[in-house]
């Protein structure tokens, strides 16, 4: 696909009547070369893409386009099958830009400014700002209620209700709900993860830092559901071992992680029914389905090599200090294995018309010659599985027109049990040891292992190395990165929520109670009012605007849920 654009009804950059979109730019070149020319460009994320053309430049005129600004642009022209006056050149937001092509052969001016563009991160600076003012505003108004209180009821005021109550029951009732008996840190947790999943699914204002990455590299977005697969394996350390002191019976305890996985696939199954025309339509793989399978295998694995109590009274003594690791090795050897495999098959797995071990989306990618390979041996096995049941987007914003790739799909979920069972390992820590000192130091050493690993695998770079980082891929340094930055935010949340107190969690901790309550009510309410509307002209402003309202209104459908003390769990 062209990746600039020039639009057929309008062009905004020459009609007074029409406006720029969001991260779009005027570009006007002026030809005052010999004759018509052809103007190439291509973004500059495009990894060994060949430059694509986009207008003739007739001689003598000035041609004014519409380009993109998300990503800096490589602008070229080409004259006898070369290429002159390469420049790569970051656009801003509706500015106006210009470029002059001389009489010389191959001697341009350099890309000047005509308007200042606008600064499209203010947004950004604004919501953050207004955030932070409600807060202070709303610890303000909690410590004046304070103060108002202690004021209107000294502790020589008592009325007869009280001394009854002191009289009658000598030791203090202290008032339980659900919630109450739960681990603060990872509800608060889980509560970011699910936030910002909301907000990103929702277009997370049209930033690209807001958004997944086009096949490489990392944002924001990309950790939202592998920290969620991680904070679920972590559960399911604490919540099994639990099962397990009350239930002899470990096969119940698997045939509960077996109807708990159906229905996840069941309502993942209709969430995605929602986008299908019919059955010929529907996606089979997806975000649910992912969780699903994944949870079921590590839950499995678990309760099946699980330790008891006793058991666990054996490693106290001179090897205590890695008992939560000498005591799992079982474990270790079957998820390390599963992880082996599926490198295995990635790398080795012979894929028709295309190369042994490919990673990348195919479309421009390589320069074009394997545009019928994207997603490598994990695209190959999805197509082949599902069929049209899959992922059916094909337009990538950087590598133009590439084949049906699931990033749900069968190889990738795979790959995130690895994150899952990392998760049941932070968990195990947390159950092993009783001091917070403990706890953060094996946490943050994980962190450093997972991030050395996946730097090394990756060079430290987004398109070199062995195994890029690519979350569309799930490949094994992506899932160590996001693993690496899993522990070390639970250890800050440890530290600040449970440990020292200094935060309750609020906002987020009230989100983690109910997350796939969220998430299946946020995409079944996905453009609806009140949760968002149809924006006649959109910006980043407006855009932002809407993703927060609605990531913020489902905030407060959790907290009220959390009022009334409703957890609704599968």
């Amino acid at each position: 696909m062209p990746v600039t654009n020039q639009r057929v009804e309008a062009n905004p950059c020459l009609d007074a009547n029409a406006s720029l979109g969001i991260d779009e730019a005027c570009f006007s070149i002026l030809n005052e070369y010999s004759r018509s020319v052809t103007l190439y460009s291509q973004v500059s994320d495009c990894y060994r893409c060949e430059d694509v053309p986009q207008a003739i430049l007739p001689v003598g005129k000035n041609t004014t386009l519409v380009v993109p600004t998300k990503y800096p642009l490589y602008i070229s022209y080409k004259e006898d099958d070369i290429y002159r006056c390469q420049t790569m050149f970051d656009f801003k937001e509706h500015g106006s830009y210009g470029w002059n092509i001389s009489k010389e052969q191959g001697v341009c001016s350099e890309i000047y400014t005509i308007h200042e563009p606008i600064n499209s991160y203010l947004p950004i600076f604004a919501a953050f700002m207004v955030y932070v003012l409600l807060m202070i505003l709303f610890a303000t108004v909690k410590v004046i209620v304070r103060v108002v209180k202690g004021r209107l009821a000294p502790d020589y005021i008592r009325d007869d209700l009280d001394e009854l109550q002191e009289t009658e029951t000598p030791n203090p009732i202290v008032r339980t709900n659900r919630s109450s008996t739960r681990i603060r840190s990872v509800d608060t947790f889980r509560g970011i993860a699910i936030l910002l999943m909301i907000f990103v699914n929702n277009g997370g204002g049209r930033y690209v830092f807001f958004n997944h990455s086009a096949w490489n590299g990392l944002t924001v977005a990309d950790l939202v559901l592998p920290w969620f697969a991680w904070i679920m394996g972590f559960s399911i350390a604490i919540s099994k071992r639990s099962e397990l002191r009350v239930s002899s019976s470990r096969g119940k305890i698997i045939l509960r992680c077996l109807q708990r996985a159906v229905i996840l696939v069941l309502l993942g199954l209709m969430v995605n029914s929602i986008h299908a025309e019919s059955l010929k339509d529907l996606r089979f793989p997806g975000v649910l389905q992912l969780l699903a399978v994944s949870y079921f295998v590590c839950a499995t694995i678990e309760t099946i090599f699980m330790w008891t109590h006793s058991q666990d009274v054996l490693l106290f003594g001179q090897f205590s200090i890695l008992r939560d690791n000498l005591r799992n090795s079982a474990q270790w050897l079957i998820i390390l294995a599963i992880t082996a495999t599926h490198t295995l098959i990635t790398f080795l797995l012979p894929v028709p018309n295309c190369p042994t071990g490919y990673l990348g989306p195919g479309g421009y990618h390589q320069f074009g010659n394997f545009s019928n390979c994207t997603g490598g041996a994990a695209g190959y096995i999805d197509r082949l599985v599902f069929g049209s049941h899959m992922y059916s987007k094909t337009e990538n914003p950087v590598y133009g027109t590439i084949l049906p790739h699931d990033p749900e799909g069968l190889m990738n979920t795979v790959s995130i049990i690895f994150v899952v069972y990392m998760g049941i390992v932070a968990g195990r820590i947390l159950l092993f040891y009783y001091q917070c000192n403990a706890r953060v130091v094996r946490w943050l050493v994980y962190s450093a292992i997972t991030g050395i690993i996946a730097g090394s695998l990756c060079h430290f770079d987004k398109e070199s190395g062995v195994i890029p980082v690519s979350k569309k891929m799930m490949s094994l340094s992506f899932i160590l990165t996001a693993s690496c930055f899993a522990f070390l935010l639970y250890a800050i949340l440890h530290f600040l929520v449970d440990y020292k107190q200094y935060w309750s969690g609020a906002p987020f901790i009230y989100a983690g109670l109910n997350p796939i309550t969220l998430y299946v009510g946020h995409t079944l309410t996905m453009g609806l009012f009140p949760w968002a509307w149809k924006l006649v002209h959109a910006t980043h402003w407006s855009v932002l605007a809407m993703n927060l309202w609605t990531t913020t209104l489902w905030g407060v459908i959790a907290y009220w849920l959390y009022l009334k003390d409703i957890i609704i769990s599968i």
